[in-house]
C-alpha cells in the first residue's frame, strides 16, 4: 500500500478524490535546502505571514514548470508596435553605465558607437578621465547601459514588462522618477514606482495594439473573476490550499505529488495567502493561437442575429466536444486553392471541406458559373456593365461582342468582367 499523500503543513491528507484532515503526528522542522525562494535557510512562519512573499514564490515557481508565461510576449510586442520595446541609443546620447566596480549607476556616459551586433562603445567619466567601455548592452545589470534622458513624460500611454515577468500591460507615465525611471498607473489600477526604460514602449496609437489592449485587459478581468469566486471576504486573496486544489484538479492539472514537492520546496504552508490579481497577470495568455474545429453541414445564418453566424456539426471542439453549433460573429472567410474555408470568429476558427457546406455560401468557389459561346452576359468596361454576347472561348477567355456596337469593340475579357445576365 502506498505511503499517504500529506499537504505540505501536515494538517490534510490526500484521499483520493479531496483532502481531509490528517492525523495527529510528530511536529517537524521544515528544512529548505537550495529553494526557489532562498538558500541554505530553515523556514519559518515569516513568508507564510507575508502574501508578497508567499506570492512572488509561487510566481517562480510556476514560472519554473512552464506553467506561465510561455507566449513570449515581449517578442510579440515588439512585433506588434514594429519598433523595439528598448528605446533606441544613438551616438551621442547620455546613458548611464552600471559599474560592477561602484556597484551602482554611473551618470554623464556617453554612447560613441554602435556595433554591428546591436552592441554599444560607451565613454564613461572618471576621476583619472574618460574609460571607454566595449561592447555594452542596455539592461538592469552590472556592465550594462541605459538612457540617461527622460525619453518619457508624464501621462504618456506606454505598455510595461510588469514586473519584468515578461508581460507587457498597458498604463500611462504617472511620474518621473530620480535616475531616469518611472512610477506607472496600469489600466487595472496596479502601481509601480522605479521602473527602467527598459521595460517599457511607447503605446502606439493603431488596431493593433488597441486589440491587444482590449484582449489582455479582458483576459486579466476573466482570470481575476475565476479566483473571487474562492475569495468570501473580497480580501484580494486566495488560500494556498485553494490554489493546491486549482493546479491539481483544473485546466491542465499537475499530478498532487508534483505540486506537494513544488509547496515543500518553497516552505508554504496551505495556511497562507496569495495575492491572485498577482497571479492574473502572470497567467494571461493574450496571443494564445485559436483552436481549429472541423465542421460540416455548415450554413452561414444571417437572419437570426445582428451579424452572420456559423451553423453545423462541429468535431472535436476544444470546449463541447462533438456537437451541433452556432457560432459568434464571423470575423472573416477564407478559401484555400482546393476550395477549403476557413471561417474565423472570436475565439475559434472552423475549417469547412469543400463538399461540407449544406448551404454553399455566394463567394464560394465552386459557384463560379461556366459561360459559353452564345450566352448572353453583362460586360464589365471602364466601371460599368454593358449587354454582351460570348461569341467564343478559349480556356478562361471570352471574346465578347457588345450588344449594339459594330465589331471594332470587341474583345477577349477573363471572367472576371463577367456576370450572369
Amino acid at each position: 500500500m502506498s505511503e499517504p499523500i500529506y499537504s505540505p503543513d501536515g494538517k490534510f491528507m490526500w484521499s483520493g478524490s479531496e483532502w481531509i484532515p490528517a492525523p495527529p503526528k510528530a511536529s517537524q522542522t521544515l528544512n529548505m535546502q537550495d529553494s526557489v525562494v532562498g538558500g541554505d535557510v530553515v523556514h519559518n512562519t515569516v513568508i507564510n505571514n507575508d502574501v508578497d512573499a508567499v506570492t512572488n514564490a509561487v510566481i517562480t515557481a510556476l514560472e519554473r514548470l512552464g506553467m506561465v508565461n510561455k507566449n513570449q510576449t515581449s517578442v510579440q510586442v515588439e512585433e506588434m508596435i514594429q519598433s523595439p520595446i528598448v528605446p533606441e541609443l544613438e551616438v551621442g546620447t547620455h546613458v548611464e553605465y552600471f559599474s560592477p566596480t561602484n556597484e551602482r549607476w554611473l551618470d554623464r556616459c556617453t554612447v560613441t558607437n554602435i556595433n554591428d551586433d546591436g552592441s554599444y562603445d560607451v565613454d564613461v567619466p572618471k576621476s583619472s578621465g574618460v574609460e571607454s567601455k566595449q561592447g555594452l548592452l542596455i539592461g538592469d545589470g552590472p556592465r550594462n547601459i541605459r538612457r540617461a534622458d527622460d525619453a518619457l513624460n508624464k501621462g504618456d500611454r506606454v505598455l510595461v514588462n510588469w514586473k519584468n515577468y515578461g508581460t507587457y500591460f498597458p498604463g500611462k507615465i504617472a511620474e518621473v522618477q530620480p535616475h531616469h525611471t518611472y512610477m506607472i498607473h496600469f489600466d487595472d489600477g496596479d502601481v509601480e514606482s522605479g521602473v527602467p526604460p527598459s521595460r517599457i514602449a511607447k503605446q502606439p496609437d493603431s488596431e493593433a495594439t488597441q486589440a491587444y489592449v482590449e484582449q489582455i485587459s479582458k483576459e486579466e478581468q476573466e482570470l481575476i473573476d475565476s479566483f473571487k469566486v474562492f475569495d468570501e471576504n473580497n480580501s484580494g486573496t486566495i488560500h494556498a490550499s485553494k490554489l493546491f486544489e486549482i493546479l491539481t484538479q483544473m485546466g491542465d492539472p499537475l499530478d498532487v505529488s508534483e505540486a506537494q514537492e513544488m509547496f515543500n520546496e518553497m516552505g508554504i504552508s496551505m495556511d497562507s495567502e496569495l495575492n491572485y490579481k498577482d497571479l492574473a497577470k502572470i497567467m494571461v495568455q493574450p496571443f494564445e493561437a485559436k483552436s481549429e474545429v472541423v465542421i460540416k453541414n455548415a450554413s452561414i445564418d444571417k437572419t437570426t442575429y445582428n451579424q452572420p453566424i456559423l451553423r453545423g456539426y462541429a468535431f472535436d471542439h476544444p470546449k463541447l466536444g462533438d456537437t451541433e453549433i452556432k457560432t459568434s460573429a464571423i470575423l472573416n472567410i477564407t478559401y484555400d486553392s482546393r476550395a477549403t474555408a476557413r471561417v474565423e470568429t472570436n475565439n475559434t476558427i472552423y475549417i469547412v471541406g469543400p463538399t461540407g457546406w449544406e448551404d454553399r455560401p455566394q463567394d464560394h468557389p465552386f459557384n463560379k458559373p461556366d459561360y459559353a459561346a452564345g450566352q448572353q452576359v453583362k460586360v464589365e468596361w471602364k466601371g460599368s456593365w454593358w449587354d454582351g454576347l460570348i461569341r467564343e472561348v478559349k480556356g478562361d477567355s471570352y471574346l465578347i461582342h457588345y450588344v449594339g456596337f459594330d465589331s471594332s469593340w470587341d474583345e477577349w475579357v477573363d471572367d472576371s468582367r463577367l456576370q450572369n445576365m
